[in-house]
């Protein structure tokens, strides 16, 4: 007797039914046959892979689980294959049931409970003969409510914990994004004691300072800031990223996290990565490799580290995707990062590598090598400070910038950074993110008095080990006036007064250049008095006679007087006077309306037949055609063609020169 399997027998019986439902009085009918669909069948080996799974449970995970993901375009019949761990041991392997079958390019899960190991384990899936294996992972640890997994699917293993996606694609389409466009947003990420500051500018365009991690050999906070620019953006893509300075907290350790990480493994792309000039790698021996420990020559350094090092070796590599990037910041620089340009917004780096700063005997420069100085500068002096000015709103961040001279109790010594900061910024702004996380070597009273914020945003960690914030900085803050918002909170045994703690992401949101929210509270930017937009009213002495042409003759064609302003404000000249005689000579001739006077910078009237070549006298009045602001009284000795100036520009008077009209005096 014919013996057939049963697969054969089953495929027999379904075509004896089909022509005996389709004949007709023993005829068969004239219509076509459908053909049969095959069962689905057992995979072979590399078909249907671990594609993922969660080996130890926390708060949102709250079971074990394993993935499976079938890599083909059919349907795959995976009844009766196991689930197991270690070979030859562990724990007991977990049979997959009966008339299971995975669909094409779909998922199947099994969950159980104390089945993988924290520590690392097996994760393997085998064939029905308990033997065969399918697809194999080892893993060396795990992290509660993470996973580990293919990215994408069927892919090769993300070499960083992943989110848990069960039963589900592990790209999961990005979000549309929560920036609003037109809008400039500051998204201080609530990162502890560390900085990560996500700015997008009303064009769309994107700058992240800074990718803090706790440790150095982690990349959790590089995990949680790509996640944060790929819910916010709605994308994977940064137009600039910059560490503020060469400190964990502030950029992670390459090799392991922060930027290296973002940049390296996150799938997060960059066009350019701001740097500061601390040190270089110089390939002494040739070998392509970079010896952190000997192959580093230091440019603008005190204190380093083992990070400095590690980073030199990354970021000024032209191989790796940090040397590739990579741009110096350029102080003073407002085209350099242009996160809107074309909208009026302007980023300028104010400080840079202790650019100008003198140590505390005023005389040695705080940049430069100072790695083998018995009392080395701090890192922290070498942060970058950056200006936002988009109409009357105006944003500082300035990393760990010190603000006092001091000497630390780990042998290096704090320099007054911020002191110079101030003076080059000059005027009052919005919002401070506050210097070092609130320590109480930074944000010092000159900072605070020069800059007078309207908000200031701390990120001090709730854990720091620091004493963030500092209790006199907090005053200092509370007593200018200024509104604080926190992250978190930091040390609990201080006086937080009346402070916002967000215990999230601070938000700074910005409309017009104007109207602008901080988490959601109102207010308006104004432009402090003495700027561009809002020019003060000179007082007596800011505005000087500096040069004047009483006979003119080939060079000159007109007599002319010249006004220089001394000060560092925008000063409205508007309906000033400029006179001769007292009661006598010519008419006083006034200045036009909406005239601005720049810092250090000229005004120059001409006229004719105004002043007296046999001698006169030329004073700047006030608006009320009385208040004399300067004068200056000349005899006939001066020639043709010749300026009576001062020199240098403000400066005593000369009696003669060669005429610079509206330029500095020769």
């Amino acid at each position: 007797m014919l013996l057939l399997n049963r697969s054969l027998w089953q495929r027999v019986l379904s075509l004896l039914l089909v022509m005996m439902l389709l004949s007709v009085n023993g005829v068969l009918a004239a219509e076509p046959m459908v053909p049969l669909l095959d069962p689905p069948r057992t995979p072979v080996a590399g078909e249907v892979l671990i594609n993922e799974f969660v080996a130890i449970n926390g708060t949102t995970q709250t079971t074990e689980w394993v993935e499976l993901y079938n890599t083909t375009s059919e349907d795959l019949d995976i009844s009766l294959m196991w689930i197991d761990d270690i070979s030859g041991g562990g724990g007991a392997p977990k049979q997959i049931p009966a008339s299971t079958t995975l669909t094409a390019g779909g998922y199947y899960v099994m969950t159980f409970s104390s089945f993988l190991n924290n520590g690392g384990d097996d994760v393997r899936l085998l064939g029905t003969d308990g033997t065969t294996v399918h697809d194999s992972h080892t893993y060396t640890s795990s992290t509660a409510d993470m996973s580990r997994c293919r990215k994408p699917d069927g892919s090769t293993w993300s070499v960083i914990d992943c989110d848990p996606t069960q039963g589900s694609t592990n790209n999961p389409p990005l979000p549309p994004g929560t920036w609003t466009p037109g809008t400039l947003e500051i998204h201080v990420l609530n990162v502890g004691q560390g900085e990560s500051q996500l700015i997008i500018g009303p064009t769309g365009k994107t700058l992240l300072i800074g990718v803090y991690e706790p440790g150095w050999n982690t990349n959790q906070g590089a995990t949680w800031v790509a996640s944060e620019i790929r819910r916010i953006t709605g994308g994977e893509h940064l137009d600039y990223v910059m560490p503020s300075h060469w400190h964990l907290d502030h950029m992670g350790y390459a090799g392991y996290g922060g930027i290296w990480s973002l940049l390296e493994e996150q799938g997060i792309t960059a066009d350019v990565l701001i740097d500061r000039d601390g040190g270089t790698w110089v390939d002494a021996n040739n070998d392509g490799i970079c010896d952190p420990d000997l192959e580093v020559v230091w440019n603008n350094a005190g204190t380093v580290s083992g990070t400095a090092r590690n980073w030199v070796c990354w970021a000024t590599d032209p191989n790796t995707i940090g040397g590739q990037i990579r741009e110096l910041a350029q102080i003073d620089s407002t085209t350099q990062i242009d996160l809107g340009l074309s909208e009026g917004l302007t980023v300028k780096v104010v400080q840079v590598d202790a650019q100008g700063v003198m140590q505390a005997d005023g005389v040695t420069p705080v940049a430069g090598d100072h790695t083998a100085d018995p009392l080395p500068t701090s890192e922290n002096d070498y942060s970058i400070t950056l200006w936002f000015n988009w109409g009357k709103f105006d944003f500082i961040a300035g990393g760990d910038s010190d603000g006092e001279y001091a000497v630390s109790s780990f042998g290096y010594s704090y320099n007054d950074i911020e002191s110079d900061v101030a003076e080059r910024i000059g005027q009052e702004v919005e919002v401070i993110w506050v210097n070092h996380h609130g320590s109480g070597h930074s944000t010092n009273a000159n900072y605070v008095g020069t800059l007078n914020p309207v908000a200031a945003i701390f990120s001090p960690g709730s854990t720091n080990g620091y004493g963030h914030p500092d209790q006199g900085v907090v005053d200092r803050l509370y007593n200018n006036g200024t509104m604080r918002y926190f992250t978190q909170m930091g040390d609990p045994n201080r006086n937080y007064y009346d402070s916002v703690i967000v215990d999230g992401n601070v938000v700074v949101q910005v409309t017009d250049g104007i109207n602008y929210t901080i988490n959601g509270d109102p207010y308006v930017a104004t432009d402090p008095l003495g700027s561009v937009n809002n020019p003060r009213t000179p007082d007596v002495g800011d505005v000087v006679l500096n040069e004047f042409l009483p006979k003119p003759q080939t060079l000159f064609t007109t007599e002319w007087v010249e006004l220089y302003n001394t000060t560092d404000d925008y000063l409205n000249i508007s309906s000033m006077w400029i006179d001769d005689l007292l009661n006598g000579g010519s008419a006083p001739k006034q200045i036009p309306g909406s005239t601005v006077l720049a810092p250090g910078g000229y005004y120059v009237m001409e006229m004719n037949n105004y002043l007296n070549n046999t001698g006169d006298d030329v004073r700047l009045l006030g608006t009320d055609g009385t208040t004399v602001h300067d004068f200056k009284t000349y005899t006939s000795s001066i020639g043709y063609d010749l300026s009576i100036c001062r020199q240098p520009d403000g400066g005593t008077w000369a009696a003669s020169c060669t005429g610079s009209k509206g330029s500095t005096n020769q």
